[in-house]
């Protein structure tokens, strides 16, 4: 976020005086930036629908940007009012004025210098601009017209990975969140390393997934995301002086909690706006607000923070915990689901986890398969599962088989077809087979701009593999081969209706569920695009969701979405009917009374 002389002005408070919840804004969608105005007031990006919110005392003006972006991560205002924003669907920093006109753009898909992969966030100083190049694993620096500068990777040694938050500070030093190295770093405009403050971990101090930065005269501000708190540093010593945020145990609860915040700003006259998109609000603290709880570390056993990414095939289901970096292995044959084995370790060796970008599992080979987009490898392991008479939990239960190193890791999907495993790679939009010695084949698939995750299945009579893939830029399934009753019309399901596709899954029949994150819904469709069914509006009952990030369909046709934001999965049948809640520790198969289910069916 940019820093306005204007800031100078608040020297005088500690920032232990910060942290006293001010007011909550609600109904945001999926708020994933927030940068402070020149003079007054907050600029709120809203990634779900590509919108910007110019926020000034009672005046609200939104600006839809959503024929220029896709996916927009970062958000920044420049001294003149022109908006930045990092695109991070199509690769690039665009730049606006404050009536939405786009006035140009720079970067595009790449790893060469001047390009751009997964820009999570731009900041915009007095003389350069420094964009987080999160897929390419370093910061950018560009001329505020685009004209390309240099590139900072971090010192020998000790590379960046997946930095998502930037900043300047009045020293027009560059401040970083180095997300999953799980440190904040400060180097000097030419990229001479000052700090290195932080390792994984919950003490004061230490961070779990940095994500948003900012810099005030004498303090540095930043969202621990897998911590559910805000820190504050000192901007010489880099100690902490202050922190809080942390939530309790649940979803949805109040003012001064802090869950999963993505960014952070603070304001012109000195209150602090926290981002936090799993919500769908932000959050304001201050001097002037109510003071609210120490954080205090949850423990372990009462949380079931499952990811954004499931897998099943037939007997068994597994998700993971990004807190615990752990794998979650189900058994589905019993009457609710049996949690049989949780396994793994945070770290950068061979089989210690970072980032799970995707998950795969293979019931009749009993192996497991996980893309690490930390460590840029994929994990195997194989599963010992107990007889289905005589389940048990054991945490020994798998064992690592090989770690290959995979380059392309990143956002995408696995995709197991018949004895091979394929790679969607998102960022590249290609496809890659998978090999043991890590010599990974593109595979010839005509993919759209932008392929998010994929399914595929082998034909039982004539061997042909089919594929289905998942474009989010054009909101369209793909479908490739020749499926029973496809339409006459071509070979794509148009998903133009909804909001934020992000996942699919295919029934016995070929009918193709797809998950909405921002419509919070769930829709069926027939190989020929008619809509069969949809289910689902916000909210933490039984049958409801929130931010669902992923579907399968295991062997008896029921439907599992990981229901994100409510910190749980549920299971339907193909018509939307609620059959069960689960988590890592329990499961709900009846709606008490006070609860009702809302679905509906086309």
């Amino acid at each position: 976020m940019p820093i306005t002389p204007l800031l100078i002005a608040i020297p005088l408070l500690l920032p232990a005086e910060l942290g006293r919840w001010i007011e909550t804004h609600d109904n945001l969608g999926g708020v994933r930036g927030v940068a402070a105005m020149p003079t007054s007031g907050v600029a709120i990006l809203d990634g779900d629908r590509e919108a910007v919110l110019l926020q000034s005392q009672n005046n609200t003006t939104r600006l839809d940007l959503s024929q220029f972006l896709h996916q927009p991560q970062g958000l920044s205002v420049a001294a003149d009012g022109q908006l930045y924003v990092a695109d991070t669907g199509h690769h690039s920093i665009m730049f606006f004025d404050q009536d939405g006109r786009m006035l140009g753009g720079f970067g595009g898909r790449g790893e060469d210098e001047y390009r751009l992969l997964e820009p999570h966030d731009v900041c915009v100083g007095p003389t350069f601009v420094a964009v987080a190049d999160t897929g390419n694993n370093r910061i950018q620096i560009y001329q505020p017209g685009g004209a390309y500068i240099q590139s900072i990777e971090g010192p020998p040694g000790d590379p960046m990975r997946r930095p998502e938050g930037i900043t300047i500070d009045s020293q027009n030093r560059i401040w970083v969140a180095d997300t999953q190295n799980h440190c904040i770093r400060c180097f000097t405009s030419t990229g001479t390393p000052v700090h290195r403050i932080g390792s994984w971990g919950t003490f004061p101090g230490q961070f779990m997934e940095p994500s948003g930065i900012d810099a005030a005269e004498d303090y540095v501000i930043v969202t621990d995301r897998l911590n559910h708190r805000v820190q504050v540093l000192d901007i010489s010593t880099g100690v902490v002086n202050e922190s809080w945020g942390m939530h309790s145990f649940l979803p949805r609860q109040g003012e001064g909690r802090v869950h999963y915040p993505a960014d952070v700003a603070v304001l012109a006259h000195g209150d602090i706006v926290v981002a936090e998109p799993f919500e769908e609000r932000m959050q304001r603290f201050g001097v002037t607000g109510i003071e609210i709880d120490k954080p205090t570390p949850s423990p372990p056993s009462v949380q079931s923070h499952f990811g954004p990414v499931a897998a099943t095939d037939g007997r068994f289901f597994c998700t993971w915990e990004p807190e615990l970096r752990a794998i979650h292995l189900f058994d589905l044959d019993r009457r609710t689901p049996l949690r049989l084995s949780t396994f793994g370790t945070p770290g950068t060796a061979p089989g210690q986890l970072g980032d799970l970008s995707a998950l795969a599992i293979d019931a009749d080979s009993k192996q497991l398969w996980a893309v690490d987009a930390t460590n840029a490898r994929v994990h195997q392991w194989t599963f010992n599962p107990p007889p289905p008479d005589k389940p048990r939990f054991d945490p020994s239960m798998a064992t690592l088989t090989r770690s290959i190193p995979l380059p392309q890791a990143g956002p995408g999907d696995l995709i197991p077809s018949g004895d091979r495993l394929l790679f969607l790679d998102r960022n590249q939009a290609v496809a890659w087979d998978l090999n043991d010695d890590g010599l990974h084949t593109q595979v010839d698939l005509n993919l759209g701009r932008d392929p998010i995750t994929g399914i595929a299945v082998v034909d039982q009579t004539t061997g042909e593999q089919r594929f289905a893939t998942l474009d989010a830029l054009n909101k369209i399934i793909q479908l490739h081969g020749t499926w029973p009753h496809q339409g006459e019309n071509g070979n794509s399901i148009s998903l133009h209706e909804l909001h934020d596709p992000v996942d699919i899954a295919r029934l016995s029949d070929n009918s193709i569920v797809v998950v909405d994150r921002a419509g919070h819904r769930v829709h069926r469709f027939a190989a020929d695009g008619t809509a069969l069914a949809a289910w689902g509006t916000r909210g933490v009952k039984h049958g409801q969701l929130w931010r669902p990030a992923a579907v399968v369909v295991d062997h008896q046709d029921r439907v599992i979405v990981l229901d994100h934001g409510n910190h749980r999965a549920q299971m339907f049948k193909p018509d939307g009917t609620w059959i069960m809640t689960f988590g890592a520790g329990r499961a709900w198969t009846t709606i008490p009374a006070a609860q009702t289910s809302e679905t509906e069916s086309n």
